[in-house]
């Protein structure tokens, strides 16, 4: 084992195997090995990677390949796969013997099945079949393709918590237990959910972060780029305030004003930032309850006074270089051990206070995967999407939010009574194995909640926040594009011209859930089951983690750029955009301009194909309304329909698990819950109880 940091040893005598030569597969490795997991893998020639390289005494290597073969073991010939518990096959390998003993994890591009199972693909076509690429664009609406292998590591940690399901399957049922991940669908749950959900549910408007008003976007500073996002009317009262109550300001209090008058908003907020260093305009906003961050370069996130108080950067040696890497992105304060317990997924018991996204996806995830969950609700003070929606076709209605259905399915829920509310808390937490909270210090000192005491009794307690529980910013307030900004996503997704492009995903909040969820399955299936512990998940440094090998590459003073890999972008005939990897040879001008003039001439698809076709990696560019009505994930069933608690709308559908059992069709999904559905006495809730 390698000098990387185990700091929970959830995982302790795990033997994981990674064969393949894919990030994802590997990614997903890693991060089971960050949890204590004994992995191995082969040894094998790696294929030219993008991003960016550390230049040796032996010759440029991929950075993205040093960061992530950290924590493993090479073995010194072909390894026997019986020896290992879980096997993650990032590539064409065939399921093993049937009549084996572990847990066999297939990731593809398009999954096992469906009518393009068998299309290649790698980060690009992830990218873009998985809607990721749809939600970066440049000043003009030109799709920018994202760093590195954003995608691919999504995947990966999508991989980690499919190994972990169908670790407790067979746990329970011994045999042979295979697992198939679609890239694709991982994709599409990590990067573009809100964007699915807006259009399952009819919702009008815009979706995602598309819905943010103006002041939204990055604003130049004398040093760079601050992310300013205030959509609600107290963050604009407070946006005021910090810029002195300027004239211009006047009558633009409420949202359709801002919307009318974002040119003007947004002009007068650059006037003001254009003098400011970035960190000190988001100190000023935050200090107003502004939600703003600088948007970082990774290489600046090495002097991050958050990172450093949260001990996340680790020195090691890189290739024979001084170097720093990212430690895991969350921290574990152990506790005590309590009442042993059967570990296990099935049954495991979850009291769940969260709201938005990224705490309440968490629960949903392990609903799904067999777990009780109960999502605690409190009247005064309701989740935003249950009660502001946006609401299915556009009618408001405590069940009807949209955002709230793909997030809290396969739950329980149990309304408080105002009148004691941290009684009813306790009861449930009494009763609970885990507790996921992301609401914060402050409203969980009002429910008398102590997530010490919960580790103390033997317990766990995962706690989501955009920088972690303390340190300097710990505080700060944050929507997703805050936290990509800070995390050093943002900075490195720029248009040909090196200007930023808009970031338009929210993927920190469910590739944080997914991340959320290893770990909190990881403790349950693990030798620590009945020791407790608090996590402590900071999703700026999920999303660090994602272009980690930029920083890695930066620390050793000796990066270099890989000039032979290049991703381009074109608009074919149908006006759609196509875009291609090119490596090698393949970057020489003459395939350059080849790539550029199939494009150009052809409807997208058969651009594609007949890409392919000339070994060069291409893939159609695709949005979300194209994503829920597509042909192969409908034939995988990937968005399921349930019965809605709604009975005005009747049926409606998910976003699916993005994993399967081979041969088994998609992981059921239950509705989410109606109001207080679980409570054993409803009529103690009065409706003018409830805030709307």
């Amino acid at each position: 084992m390698t000098d990387a940091a185990l700091p929970s040893g959830f995982l302790s005598g795990l033997r994981v195997l990674h064969i393949g030569d894919g990030i994802a597969g590997s990614a997903a490795a890693t991060l089971l090995a960050t949890l204590g997991a004994d992995v191995a893998r082969p040894p094998s020639t790696q294929p030219r990677r993008a991003g960016p390289l550390v230049d040796t005494p032996t010759g440029p290597v991929a950075a993205v390949e040093l960061v992530l073969d950290r924590p493993k073991r090479v073995l010194a010939s072909d390894p026997n796969l019986g020896d290992y518990d879980i096997v993650i096959a990032d590539g064409a390998y065939p399921p093993p013997d049937p009549t084996a003993d572990g847990v066999f994890v297939s990731v593809s591009p398009f999954g096992a099945d469906g009518p393009h199972h068998h299309r290649p693909g790698g980060e690009i076509t992830a990218q873009a079949s998985g809607g990721l690429l749809a939600t970066i664009e440049d000043a003009h609406g030109t799709p920018v393709p994202a760093p590195g292998y954003v995608a691919s590591k999504a995947v990966g940690a999508v991989a980690a918590l499919a190994a972990l399901h169908g670790l407790d399957r067979h746990n329970r049922e011994g045999g042979a237990v295979t697992i198939d991940v679609s890239a694709q669908e991982a994709v599409i749950f990590t990067a573009a959910l809100p964007e699915c959900a807006h259009l399952l549910y009819r919702c009008p408007g815009r979706a995602g972060s598309g819905r943010y008003l103006a002041p939204s976007g990055a604003f130049a500073c004398r040093d760079g780029l601050v992310r300013i996002t205030a959509v609600e009317n107290h963050q604009w009262k407070g946006l005021r305030a910090a810029l002195g109550d300027p004239d211009w300001a006047t009558g633009l209090d409420e949202r359709g004003a801002r919307i009318e008058h974002a040119e003007l908003i947004n002009s007068r907020v650059t006037d003001w930032t254009a003098s400011r260093l970035k960190a000190d305009c988001a100190s000023v906003l935050q200090a107003n309850g502004v939600p703003s961050t600088p948007v970082n370069h990774p290489a600046e996130l090495l002097t991050s006074p958050q990172l450093a108080h949260r001990g996340s950067l680790q020195k090691t040696q890189l290739a024979g270089y001084d170097a720093v890497v990212l430690g895991p992105p969350w921290s574990v304060s152990p506790g005590a051990s309590g009442a042993p317990s059967r570990p296990g997924l099935a049954g495991l018991r979850i009291a769940e206070l969260t709201h938005v996204l990224a705490g309440p996806i968490v629960g949903a995830l392990l609903g799904a995967m067999g777990a009780l969950v109960t999502r605690v609700e409190d009247p005064q003070r309701l989740d935003i999407y249950r009660r502001s929606g946006p609401f299915a076709d556009g009618v408001a209605g405590l069940e009807r939010g949209a955002y709230f259905a793909v997030a809290n399915h396969s739950k329980h829920s149990v309304l408080l009574d105002p009148s004691h509310a941290s009684q009813d808390v306790a009861a449930v937490v009494a009763e609970s194995d885990v507790l996921i909270e992301n609401v914060g210090n402050s409203r969980l000192h009002r429910l008398a909640v102590d997530p010490e005491l919960l580790a103390g009794s033997g317990r766990l307690a995962l706690r989501v926040s955009g920088f972690g529980s303390d340190g300097p910013p710990a505080g700060y307030r944050l929507y997703a594009n805050n936290v990509q900004a800070y995390g050093g996503l943002a900075g490195l997704c720029t248009s040909a011209d090196g200007t930023a492009a808009r970031l338009g995903t929210v993927l920190a909040d469910p590739l944080s859930s997914v991340v959320g969820a290893v770990v909190v399955a990881a403790w349950a299936l693990g030798p620590r089951r009945s020791t407790g512990a608090v996590v402590d998940l900071s999703m700026a440094e999920v999303v660090a983690s994602t272009v980690s090998e930029f920083l890695a590459a930066a620390s050793t003073g000796r990066p270099t750029v890989d000039e032979q890999v290049r991703r381009v972008v074109h608009r074919a005939t149908d006006v759609r955009w196509v875009v291609a990897e090119l490596c090698g040879e393949q970057c020489e001008q003459d395939s350059v301009d080849f790539v550029a003039a199939m494009v150009a001439t052809n409807r997208a698809e058969d651009a594609t194909h007949k890409l392919r076709t000339a070994g060069i990696e291409a893939a159609v560019v695709r949005r979300a309304e194209e994503l829920i009505t597509d042909a192969h994930l409908n034939a995988r069933g990937f968005f399921p329909e349930i019965d809605h608690p709604d009975p005005d709308l009747g049926t409606a559908r998910l976003v699916g698990l993005p994993w399967r059992f081979t041969g088994e069709g998609p992981v059921a999904l239950a509705p989410p819950p109606a109001l207080g559905s679980s409570n054993t006495d409803h009529s103690r809730i009065k409706h003018a109880d409830i805030a709307t």
